[in-house]
């Protein structure tokens, strides 16, 4: 597949900015984002073996994750994490501010069950009732804010509305989808968000109508959007906002990137193994007298002898 190039960016690995405007002054009306993650989802999904209903959610929560992320401001990491009874017991997804993702679901084996890879998957069906939390961390300043609801609805983007809804108060409405197709796996999410009108300028009646009938209308023709569309790697994030938008003076920012990188590291699995007992960590060891640790989310394997222990 030829790639073309957005920003210098793959169009399957960035997260794209937009707004729609009022068409005589400019004004933004309407904040959007689209997260276009396959790339990543593929080259995450390829170390994992994952069965198909479970790889199709975990696709999708990485492009949701990517798309919720970018209308926040924070220096750290955004993580999406959800817990339930069902089949898959956990889901997670995280990024940085730079764009480095990663993520892992952990689910029951002896359960499989094998279904259509793709569109939008089946919430309740994989992971039962549970809860999904939205957490921010803000690794330079130790903050740390954090948004749960629950697993109340058949897909995930109600629960990223309900976080909105909880969370920010503001009008939004969220779409998403992933699939494997012939080109590998690809995952978009795309949402809109309504600008608060400013306070102290008093807008007129016709203004709110205005703004309102902008807002329905937004939400009309992202409604409308196909899964083929969002999935489609021949349209761009770009060429799909002035596709589906044209008619409300769509605007687009910069992109951002999305990269797979895991943060694990030597170090810290060498404090953790030097923080346990002796007897836990007899009971590690190999045959050969190491310890092998792997990382749920990148798969790498990591021997340790008896030395780091005495450490």
């Amino acid at each position: 597949m030829d790639i073309v190039i957005n920003d210098n960016l793959r169009p399957d690995a960035q997260i794209l900015p937009f707004y729609l405007a009022d068409e005589h002054t400019g004004t933004p009306l309407v904040r959007g984002r689209i997260a276009s993650v396959g790339h990543v989802a593929d080259t995450i999904l390829a170390r994992h073996n994952y069965p198909q209903d479970v790889a199709l959610l975990q696709a999708e929560a990485l492009a949701m994750t990517a798309c919720l992320s970018s209308t926040l401001k924070f220096d750290g990491i955004f993580t999406l994490q959800a817990k339930g009874d069902g089949r898959a017991r956990t889901l997670f997804a995280d990024i940085t501010e730079t764009g480095a993702m990663r993520g892992y679901t952990a689910f029951a084996e002896d359960t499989a069950a094998v279904v259509s890879v793709y569109g939008v998957s089946n919430l309740p069906q994989i992971m039962g009732t549970g809860y999904m939390a939205f957490t921010v961390d803000e690794g330079a300043t130790g903050g740390r804010y954090q948004g749960i609801v629950e697993l109340d609805g058949p897909e995930l983007r109600d629960a990223a509305m309900a976080w909105f809804a909880n969370s920010e108060q503001l009008e939004t409405t969220v779409t998403s989808a992933s699939g494997l197709g012939d080109d590998g796996w690809q995952a978009t999410a795309m949402m809109l968000q309504r600008i608060a009108t400013e306070g102290g300028k008093n807008p007129n009646k016709a203004d709110i109508e205005m703004h309102d009938d902008v807002w329905h209308t937004a939400k009309t023709l992202m409604a409308s959007v196909k899964q083929t569309e969002l999935l489609s790697p021949e349209i761009t994030p770009d060429q799909l906002v002035f596709r589906l938008f044209n008619t409300l003076s769509p605007h687009v920012a910069p992109a951002r990137p999305v990269m797979d990188e895991c943060r694990c590291n030597m170090e810290k699995v060498e404090a953790i193994l030097k923080q346990l007992k002796p007897e836990d960590a007899d009971d590690l060891l190999d045959d050969d007298g190491t310890i092998l640790v792997t990382c749920e989310f990148c798969k790498t394997e990591r021997r340790f002898d008896t030395d780091v222990l005495a450490g």
